[in-house]
């Protein structure tokens, strides 16, 4: 079942993550401008604290999934051999787990209404729970796909299952459907995702079930499961706090500052770290060749990343209001606070693939549960000080943890703190430049001229000084660039 694959970051694995990055890239952005557009238009027809009461479902419902997914589709792409009676186990496996999990939401559905003060989310919530068993019906066939570096597949998924799932929410936020039209959106995004994946690889599960491996995967996996639970806890745990704290409209404000950096933030990095799991599980045993594809990656994610992060956010007072409609104007100011999340979110995604392929799981366990602790004790202090105080407390954990993120890659890989600092030294010092100019820029045109015309000057301004500024402090990416443009001659030619 499995083709030749390489394993060293030489030619032919720079060229299969060059082009699962290009499409996962295109995935991504497809993802995110549906997302986006989808967003925007709900934010300007819902409510903040109807946003706030899905937050909280969302929440729930992804909790849920990785306790159904459990980790099983991830053995597929660490396994060295794939048999039919291990595919079979693991297909079965997640059906029956999401089966029990839908079962638990919507026994849980109601409890949690009452503990938000939100009775009406009891419903929408355990509509949303049939997601899970839905889901598994097509997760397999795509871990397949994504196997044999089919990143293309995956990015057309996207394409046509955000464009459906997005029409299918705004039409049923028109018709008057409240929080109901973001429930809607996730069935039609995942039954219309389903049939594509099925198509995209042509296998057919069958019913050679083994307990034994499901349940030494389950067990093997296990730290995996924690650890992804623990860091989605790490980010959504502030919105259950300023829910039950607060209000449900505060936690549709908090969640639409956050939801917005967050899209622009997984659109840059996510290409280049959902690849890397793929890469660095080739090159693993070879250090030197794990550090080339490491910093290949995240040199690269961080390139785009940090100006999109810096940039809007030191902008988003004045974006979201323009975009998001006035009654969001404290969300573009929270914003702000999240632009200095770039450096620390842009290593995040890349500890979890880097330390997983490595097997360190010990690692992974004990990281994740200091930035959940971290980040329940801080946002438990700041909630009596409001939303504002709350955002600031999110920056400062994932800065407090960043120390022990890079002691933890050292030692699992040979990849220290320097190593990665030299791969994404000039984007940071770029974006920084480029940060506090717009921020000059920004105080003084705002009230001068139309908001309109503040971010038609701004924006190119500012992207135009991030490349200059990059190309200055970088010979590296000098020398990327020339390469690229004598590339481009010699096509021409």
């Amino acid at each position: 079942m499995d083709a030749e694959l390489p394993t060293r970051f030489d030619t032919r694995l720079r060229s299969h993550s060059k082009r699962s990055v290009g499409w996962t890239l295109l995935r991504f952005l497809s993802d995110q401008f549906f997302s986006f557009a989808v967003f925007v238009v709900l934010a300007r027809i819902l409510s903040p604290s109807e946003i706030g009461a899905f937050a909280i479902m969302a929440f729930t419902a992804e909790a849920f999934r990785i306790l159904s997914t459990a980790g099983l589709v991830q053995t597929i792409a660490r396994a060295d051999r794939l048999r039919p009676e291990f595919l079979d186990t693991v297909y079965r496996g997640q059906q029956a787990l999401a089966l029990l999990s839908a079962v638990s939401i919507c026994l849980l559905a109601h409890p949690i209404a009452r503990w938000m003060d939100a009775p009406l989310i009891a419903g929408p919530l355990m509509a949303m729970s049939l997601v899970l068993p839905l889901s598994t019906l097509g997760t397999t066939h795509m871990a397949l796909r994504l196997r044999e570096f089919g990143h293309r597949t995956t990015a057309l998924r996207s394409v046509v299952s955000g464009l459906l799932g997005g029409v299918a929410a705004v039409a049923a936020a028109l018709a008057g459907w409240g929080v109901w039209a973001l429930v809607v959106q996730r069935l039609v995004a995942e039954a219309v995702g389903v049939v594509l994946s099925r198509r995209s690889y042509q296998w057919k599960p069958g019913w050679r079930f083994d307990w034994s491996i499901l349940r030494a995967n389950l067990m093997l996996n296990a730290s995996l499961i924690y650890v992804q639970l623990a860091f989605l806890a790490t980010t959504r745990i502030q919105e259950m706090a300023i829910g039950a704290g607060l209000g449900l409209a505060a936690v549709g404000i908090y969640r639409t500052a956050w939801r917005v950096v967050e899209l622009i933030g997984r659109g840059a990095i996510q290409p280049f770290s959902q690849v890397a799991t793929q890469t660095l599980a080739r090159v693993r045993n070879d250090r030197a060749e794990l550090i080339r594809a490491y910093q290949w990656m995240i040199a690269r994610a961080s390139a785009l990343s940090f100006p999109a992060l810096v940039g809007f956010g030191t902008l988003a007072p004045t974006i979201v209001p323009l975009v998001f409609g006035a009654k969001w104007t404290e969300a573009g100011e929270l914003a702000q606070i999240f632009a200095f999340m770039a450096f620390p979110f842009t290593l995040n995604f890349f500890a979890s693939p880097s330390l997983s392929v490595l097997g360190a799981g010990r690692s992974l366990i004990g990281l994740s549960t200091v930035q959940l602790a971290a980040s329940g004790l801080l946002t438990l202090a700041a909630l009596p000080f409001g939303l504002f105080a709350v955002a600031w407390s999110y920056v400062a954990r994932a800065y407090l943890t960043v120390p022990l993120q890079m002691l933890l890659l050292r030692r699992a890989s040979g990849i220290g703190p320097a190593t990665t600092m030299e791969a994404i030294a000039a984007p940071l010092a770029a974006s920084t430049v480029m940060g506090i100019l717009l921020f000059a820029g920004r105080a003084l045109l705002t009230g001068r001229v139309a908001d309109v015309t503040l971010l038609a000057l701004l924006i190119p301004a500012g992207g135009a000084v991030y490349v200059v500024t990059l190309l200055l402090f970088s010979p590296q990416w000098r020398a990327m660039v020339a390469n690229a443009g004598r590339s481009l001659r010699k096509a021409k030619a």
